[in-house]
């Protein structure tokens, strides 16, 4: 069968209004004679976007679920502790990069929480594909999205952040950690705060005879503060120039996160 171009589809909110669209979906695609598939709670693609990325991370998105409507709140519940005096914390001027936003429901949120939108921070919603039948606002230029893989995306031009946030997002699901990673603390500012929601053991880095969790290989990388456990995790960045080593993809285990064993390239 010829390969089809179909649109993802987020039913987190159950809403009989999606279910009506999405029988209606089902029944155009079995009657031009395609296949589509969707699950509720995330995104399942097949055979996509192969214009949007490379075709590593094209097979590893299609293969893979996602949440993608957490609000602000379930952020200030699930990241690390200190998230939420960082985020209420950040000012007009500065900058917020979500790195797998998907709808970018948490960093509205955040915008609109402000009677006096040009007060709130600006804020970068990355997702492989926004999870929306209709793009968001701007609200004035305070939001910007940015489609297609992280590790493709021009992250140098962009304003510096003062906060990133990961909830089993692109540094969850890469099979690319360090250049992921490499690119992430290039774009922070010194000061800048980065805070990861994972797996405790999805991702482990080979150092010799060795296997490191996330949170030990961070820990080894000169220019970061880390804290917390292996789940909940926030670097500081505290100097400038980072030095991320180079990372070899062994093992990638397809899961809503998948398993990742990566090893260090000498």
């Amino acid at each position: 069968m010829r390969d089809h171009v179909v649109p993802c589809l987020g039913l987190s909110g159950h809403s009989s209004t999606a279910r009506l669209i999405l029988r209606q979906v089902l029944l155009l695609t079995i009657v031009v004679g395609t296949g589509f598939s969707a699950y509720a709670e995330g995104v399942v693609c097949t055979k996509i976007f192969s214009q949007e990325a490379a075709p590593y991370i094209t097979e590893r998105v299609a293969k893979n679920k996602f949440v993608t409507d957490r609000h602000l709140l379930d952020y200030s519940k699930e990241l690390h502790p200190d998230f939420k005096n960082k985020v209420e914390s950040l000012r007009a001027e500065q900058h917020w990069v979500d790195l797998g936003a998907g709808k970018a429901t948490a960093q509205i949120d955040l915008i609109k929480s402000f009677d006096d939108k040009s007060q709130a921070p600006f804020a970068t919603a990355v997702a492989f594909k926004l999870d929306r039948w209709f793009a968001p606002r701007s609200y004035n230029g305070k939001l910007k999205v940015a489609e297609g893989a992280y590790e493709l995306q021009p992250t140098a031009a962009w304003k510096k952040a003062d906060l990133v946030t990961d909830v089993y997002g692109v540094l969850s699901y890469t099979g690319e950690l360090g250049v992921a990673l490499q690119k992430t603390f290039d774009m922070m500012t010194v000061g800048g705060e980065l805070y990861i929601l994972t797996l405790p053991y999805g991702t482990q880095i080979q150092r010799g005879e060795n296997k490191l969790v996330l949170t030990e290989f961070l820990k080894t990388v000169p220019g970061i503060k880390v804290d917390g456990d292996n789940i909940q995790i926030k670097i500081t960045k505290t100097h400038e120039n980072i030095f991320v080593p180079s990372l070899r993809m062994v093992r990638y285990t397809d899961g809503g996160p998948p398993l990742r064993l990566f090893e260090i390239i000498p």
